[in-house]
């Protein structure tokens, strides 16, 4: 992968939905995100970027491609991930972890601004929107 470029406008790039992958495509958008977010804010990023991508492996079609884009708005950053799998029902929960999954989207839902999931012709895309700081300073343009 090239290394992406300060820019407020949209980035995107695609790689295969293995769990090999994630670590990667995590650190692909932390990068393309600093320039924006708040230094004390990327591990939050992280966590719910490993979160969301790993849902799109556990949860896409095998052996398909995920779509990762990235877009700098005014006051966060929305990102989406688009995988080729049927989904699953998001059901953030608090409780213990069960062999079905655990804390994932109930961090999601803490750490960003808001979330949601989407499906249309065979694909699924879980978006959030992460806040650049506490105070929402917003995006500088470069």
């Amino acid at each position: 992968m090239n290394p992406p470029v300060a820019t407020s406008e949209k980035q995107s790039f695609k790689l295969a939905a293995e769990a090999r992958h994630v670590a990667d495509a995590r650190e692909r958008v932390v990068s393309i995100a600093e320039p924006f977010v708040d230094e004390e804010r990327i591990a939050s990023l992280r966590l719910v970027m490993s979160e969301v991508l790993t849902n799109a492996v556990r949860h896409g079609a095998p052996g398909a491609d995920m779509l990762v884009a990235v877009t700098p708005k005014p006051e966060f950053l929305c990102v989406q991930v688009t995988d080729q799998g049927d989904g699953f029902a998001p059901r953030p929960r608090a409780s213990a972890p069960d062999e079905d999954g655990g804390f994932g989207l109930f961090l999601i839902e803490q750490l960003t601004r808001r979330w949601g999931l989407t499906r249309e012709r065979g694909n699924t895309r879980v978006w959030f929107e992460f806040d650049l700081d506490a105070g929402g300073a917003g995006v500088q343009t470069l």
